[in-house]
């Protein structure tokens, strides 16, 4: 084995380091959540997750949220409800991101699909089931987007009282 194969080990500065020689105590993750979107940045998030949960043996969470509409009649009068193609579609993402996760080894897998407020129903999520860790892509807007609109992982950072992992996709161009 070679040395920069140790397991524990950190790069640091170009130089290996296990996490114990530096004073780091990480703590075990026995559960993770993670937030899916279909963005970009919540697929990067997904294998980030993923990837921490078959490393630990942790249990993981994959959750989505979609917004409540209004609920509109059509001519004829019958109510329609704009949400459900997005509801129908993040239930299918949430269902193959689980079978994901559940080939790759990951046990237990839960899906939570939740409706409404994203930063909210985020946080009640967290609240209720206390993860040891949530994972979240960052979108990446500009920032006068974000002054006007907000971010859903800045707001789940800011009032999260569980560790927040936020997941950057690569700059672009850049070798994934």
């Amino acid at each position: 084995m070679r040395e920069d194969e140790l397991p524990g080990s950190t790069r640091f500065d170009g130089g290996l380091t296990r996490a114990g020689e530096i004073g780091v105590t990480m703590p075990a993750l026995r559960s993770i959540a993670v937030g899916m979107d279909g963005s970009p940045s919540s697929e990067k998030a997904f294998e980030w997750a993923l990837e921490l949960a078959k490393l630990g043996g942790a249990s993981l969470a994959i959750v989505g949220a979609i917004p409540l509409h209004r609920v509109y009649a059509t001519q004829t009068g019958s109510p329609v409800e704009p949400y459900v193609e997005d509801r129908r579609a993040m239930s299918e993402l949430l269902r193959r991101r689980a079978e994901s996760a559940r080939q790759a080894g990951v046990h237990p897998v839960a899906r939570f699909l939740l409706e409404g407020a994203a930063v909210d129903e985020l946080l009640n999520f967290l609240d209720e089931h206390r993860p040891d860790l949530m994972v979240l892509g960052a979108r990446g807007v500009s920032s006068a987007r974000r002054v006007l609109l907000g971010s859903v992982s800045e707001g789940v950072l800011h009032h999260a009282h569980c560790s927040i992992l936020i997941v950057r996709p690569p700059p672009a161009g850049a070798a994934p």
